[in-house]
């Protein structure tokens, strides 16, 4: 446990305007901070395994980074184009985890909606068998109702590629650090059933930050 605080420690600064994130890993039995640096450009021996349960807590805090949402302001945002308006409800968003596949849900609501409604964005990712690194494909136009979709679906699926791959930007960064003190990055992400996997890795000698 004494080394598992340390490694937090280390990035808590990362880390900071996500008490959720922080609280949730340091109680989590499936995360172990790195106790060795990863030399540049190497991943860690292991994936990290994040059960969809956690994932989605985890995600709570993400969105609200990934809308550039203030601290404790509303939830809810406003997308315009032209005259249209999108309401995004980011408290909502949600992700699921199948073989291949994450589905990140995002609610949203309009004039033309009766109610508010939740329009899936499937990312086909990479397996434990058949690993893609950071390659994930998506639908040009998501399924949803027209009034959205024929005009918000780019806007979606960034609003939920950013959001996931923040997420696990964040987790990586919480793990550990590499050989010249710096945070490691997502170097993969795959899925199996209720499972997010992510591959942590260093930046290569050339990259900065």
């Amino acid at each position: 446990m004494a080394g598992k605080s340390r490694v937090a420690a280390s990035s808590l600064a990362d880390n900071a305007d996500l008490p959720r994130l922080v609280t949730v890993l340091d109680r989590a039995t499936w995360f172990t901070p790195l106790t060795k640096r990863v030399p540049p450009g190497q991943t860690s021996k292991d994936q990290v395994r994040i059960p969809v349960r956690d994932a989605q807590r985890l995600l709570v805090d993400v969105v609200r980074l990934v809308a550039d949402l203030p601290k404790d302001t509303t939830p809810v945002l406003v997308w315009q184009q032209g005259a249209a308006e999108l309401e995004v409800d980011t408290s909502a968003t949600t992700l699921d985890c199948d073989h291949g596949l994450v589905t990140v849900g995002v609610r949203v609501d309009c004039d033309q909606l009766r109610e508010p409604t939740a329009v899936s964005v499937p990312f086909a990712v990479g397996t434990v068998e058949a690993p893609t690194g950071l390659v994930m494909s998506t639908f040009t136009r998501l399924s949803g109702p027209p009034v959205v979709t024929d005009a918000w679906s780019d806007a979606i699926t960034a609003f939920a590629w950013e959001s996931l791959v923040e997420l696990t930007r964040r987790v990586c960064a919480q793990l550990g650090r590499d050989t010249r003190a710096r945070a490691l990055i997502p170097g993969g992400i795959a899925a199996e059933k209720g499972v997010l996997l992510v591959q942590p890795m260093s930046r290569t000698a050339a990259m900065r930050g």
